[in-house]
């Protein structure tokens, strides 16, 4: 983290990106959603970015110390993971690279690990974030705080101009968020619950639970990702047990033994997205995109009622999933009938279709990736998403 001006994201521009990305890439991360074989680890800040400065030691130090305790757990003790490091010395990466990495590696899993700071030296404990619109302001903040480190970038100006220059455009940051967090969003909350009942459970740090901010290291993933905010480098008494070579071994443990969990559940199609065990913390509402007019404003505040198919085992083919509601006259369905709201556990799933039959639901597929580029086929039954195989093998679907 670093105490620069603030930077804003997900602005109209970037949404033609954000399909051209999705379209590279999500393809081939579907094929492969349920097996983990390779895992990028991404230690915060680096070079001459020293992130969060503490009165002993900076954010850059500690990240990349947790880091390479966490791939070495990682690399004895789950053989068959590769991992991947974004960087392991004291080197400058772009926030851009960092994702670039992932992306190429073609990661199964990001995790970014940072160090946090508060004006407020009192502030202590531990929280994970998910890529989303920042729900509250000490989230934006925080997340503003992360991205300005593109301001040490070369020509940083031309790169991120419209970021850094444009006053935010709010359905246009809605819109691009829920594309990116799509696919992989209820995973990416798993392993932040994971990762904070771990942390919890072996180090006594205070739990902050699991958040949503627009952080840019996490914006372009196409794999579950998560940032990590270890503790406070600001408060005394964090700082003091983070500079320990014990301490930053119990952390990346913690890490280690929550990702082992996530792979091992992910694997055996038990992975819990339940709402009871799997919440985002964050009580303050979202600024929505503004309806343009009365009619639309109508729409999303009224959303249709289940269909009578929701109760039966069927396919269908996804289209969105967010933490939040989106309207069903939103231009993301734009040419695409009969969409449906599905929420199942605490995320709001939007499909289509309600087919025993694959080819069909193969076919419909096919002609939605024609206007989304990353809708996928899910099974679904009543308000529970049904693993795929199973789901098969109950239809009689060789």
């Amino acid at each position: 983290m670093t105490n620069n001006n603030k930077a804003t994201f997900f602005l109209t521009p970037l949404i033609i990106l954000t399909l051209i990305a999705m379209s590279f890439f999500e393809a081939n991360a579907q094929e492969n959603s349920n097996v983990v074989k390779k895992i990028v680890l991404d230690a915060g800040h680096g070079g001459k970015d020293p992130g969060a400065l503490g009165k002993r030691t900076n954010e850059k130090k500690l990240t990349l110390a947790i880091t390479l305790k966490l791939g070495k757990y990682i690399e004895e003790k789950i053989p068959g993971v590769e991992v991947v490091y974004t960087r392991t010395t004291d080197k400058f990466l772009e926030l851009s690279e960092r994702t670039d990495i992932a992306l190429k590696e073609n990661a199964d899993v990001f995790i970014s690990i940072h160090i946090n700071s508060c004006k407020n030296k009192n502030v202590k404990g531990v929280c994970t974030y998910v890529t989303g619109l920042a729900r509250s302001q000490e989230n934006l903040e925080l997340a503003m705080l992360e991205n300005s480190v593109i301001k040490n970038e070369e020509n940083y100006e031309t790169k991120y101009g419209d970021i850094l220059n444009q006053s935010i455009d709010y359905e246009s940051e809605y819109i691009a968020s829920s594309l990116f967090q799509n696919a992989h969003h209820q995973q990416s909350i798993c392993l932040a619950g994971y990762i904070q009942d771990q942390i919890k459970t072996r180090t006594g740090r205070k739990d902050l639970g699991v958040k949503q901010a627009n952080f840019a290291v996490l914006w372009r993933a196409t794999m579950p990702s998560v940032l990590v905010e270890c503790g406070f480098i600001s408060n005394p008494d964090e700082e003091k047990e983070m500079i320990t070579d014990y301490w930053q071994s119990i952390i990346a443990s913690a890490i280690f033994r929550a990702f082992r969990q996530y792979k091992e559940d992910l694997e055996a199609g038990t992975l819990n997205t339940t709402p009871s065990q799997r919440q985002v913390s964050n009580p303050e509402p979202v600024q929505k995109p503004k309806p343009s007019d009365n009619n639309q404003q109508a729409s999303s505040q009224k959303q249709p009622a289940p269909s009578a198919n929701s109760s039966k085992l069927c396919l269908k083919v996804q289209l969105k999933s967010s933490a939040e509601r989106i309207p069903l006259n939103s231009s993301i369905f734009k040419g695409i009938s009969n969409v449906e709201e599905i929420k199942i556990g605490n995320i709001y799933k939007y499909t289509v279709g309600c087919e025993t039959d694959m080819q069909k639901i193969t076919q419909l597929q096919t002609e939605i990736r024609k206007k989304i580029p990353d809708a996928f086929v899910i099974a679904v039954k009543g308000n529970e998403r049904i693993d795929i195989n199973v789901a098969k093998k109950e239809l009689g679907i060789k």
